[in-house]
């Protein structure tokens, strides 16, 4: 993970394949300009290309079995001979419901739905569901651990964290335009909130973590690649949509309307206001057109071509792309090259900071784990994993991995 780069929407702890999934960045539907899939990408970003959510291999937990486990792996176990009691599992003598697991699987796959083939969702929910199982047993122990440690966090303590979440987007983000965003992503403000008081609380749990100024200089010394950054732009963008399948008719029609468009941002109109009221874009109903900054290889050749040609404050002629028609302003731009360790510093200790709490984190899960009591009804164990062979990706599906923790599923 580079450095320098925003929170998406939340605080969201990831680790030892624990996911918090009421929480989860969602795919936005492609609407124009590609950009790069990176986990920590604004969670608003215009006009990106259709990714599909990944699903995780399952999570192998350490637990208590209720009836011991098949010896074969091969062997499935005889559903109809168990009496299914509705209890996906139990924790220190607390139960997980099947229907409080279904629910969770459900907030995700309505948020995922458009990137999901018809055909595949109900191997989607079955490959995710001992994933979302094992993510509620572990809320569930440091739910017990922070309750054990007397820790309480604040209202205003919630408050302050969002209004940090919320200032670190781009656009000039308000509360209300925040609360419309995630309301545009499926997401709920108040599970939101709920989310930012638990993760405070994790946080407090852990305790604070210290990196020290020959740790930071180190990873700038071993890293400095990461830190060598290419030219970029900040533009914002109008957008007429023209389909792949439009008539000469209709894309007449949109070359009207973007230059109709283009004629008022030409007499002195407001931008921002014309990109609110009028872009086809779905985010800029809430970022105004502005796209924050990207490089050449984020968007597509003729939006790039036209943006790097621009000085700041300029406005382009309508561009024609696969998407449609644009009207692009640049707002800023960034010279490319090695930065400084003085520029990139804080921003290395807050990586590794964060690399520090996800493996102190791990440790914890691990330890509560270990000293739990976490039951399985009969026929409701977590398999073991077969070996697999190494094979190649199949096209336009995301390919395995291998290791525990996971980034947000390549939302933009």
């Amino acid at each position: 993970m580079k450095v320098g780069m925003k929170l998406v929407v939340m605080l969201v702890f990831v680790s030892a394949g624990l996911v918090f999934w009421g929480c989860q960045e969602s795919n936005a539907p492609a609407t124009g300009v590609k950009t790069e899939a990176k986990a920590v990408k604004p969670a608003v970003k215009a006009e990106v290309k259709e990714t599909k959510p990944e699903v995780k291999p399952e999570v192998k937990a350490e637990v208590k079995p209720a009836a011991p486990a098949a010896k074969d792996m091969a062997v499935e176990p005889n559903a109809a001979a168990v009496e299914d009691n509705g209890i996906a599992a139990t924790v220190n003598g607390k139960d997980i419901t099947d229907a409080d697991v279904d629910a969770k699987i459900n907030a995700y796959m309505q948020r995922a739905a458009a990137q999901i083939p018809p055909n595949m969702i109900d191997q989607y929910r079955k490959q995710i569901r001992p994933q979302v199982v094992e993510s509620m047993i572990v809320e569930k122990l440091l739910e017990e651990q922070v309750k054990k440690a007397g820790i309480n966090i604040t209202e205003k303590d919630v408050d302050d964290k969002l209004n940090e979440v919320i200032a670190a987007q781009p656009g000039g983000m308000t509360i209300e335009s925040f609360k419309a965003m995630l309301a545009a992503q499926g997401q709920s403000f108040d599970v939101v909130r709920g989310q930012i008081k638990k993760t405070l609380g994790y946080e407090k749990l852990l305790g604070p973590v210290e990196v020290n100024d020959a740790e930071a200089k180190a990873y700038y010394d071993e890293n400095k690649e990461d830190f060598n950054t290419p030219e970029q732009v900040r533009a914002s963008h109008i957008l007429i949509k023209v389909s792949p399948t439009a008539t000469p008719e209709d894309k007449m029609a949109a070359k009207a309307k973007i230059d109709g468009l283009l004629k008022q941002v030409k007499a002195g109109g407001d931008f921002a206001a014309l990109a609110r009221e009028n872009s086809e874009d779905p985010s800029a109903k809430v970022n105004s057109g502005d796209l924050s900054f990207f490089d050449r290889s984020a968007m597509v050749k003729e939006f790039a071509d036209a943006a790097f040609a621009m000085k700041v404050g300029q406005v382009s002629n309508a561009v024609e792309t696969q998407f449609g028609y644009h009207i692009i302003k640049v707002t800023d731009r960034k010279e490319g090259g090695l930065k400084s360790f003085d520029k990139v510093k804080t921003d290395i200790v807050k990586q590794l900071q964060d690399k520090k709490k996800s493996e102190t984190f791990k440790q914890l899960i691990e330890k509560i784990k270990a000293e739990a009591k976490i039951v399985y009804p009969p026929g409701k164990e977590p398999k073991p994993r077969m070996p697999m062979m190494p094979r190649s990706p199949r096209p336009n599906m995301p390919a395995p991995e291998s290791g525990a923790q996971q980034t947000a599923p390549a939302p933009k």
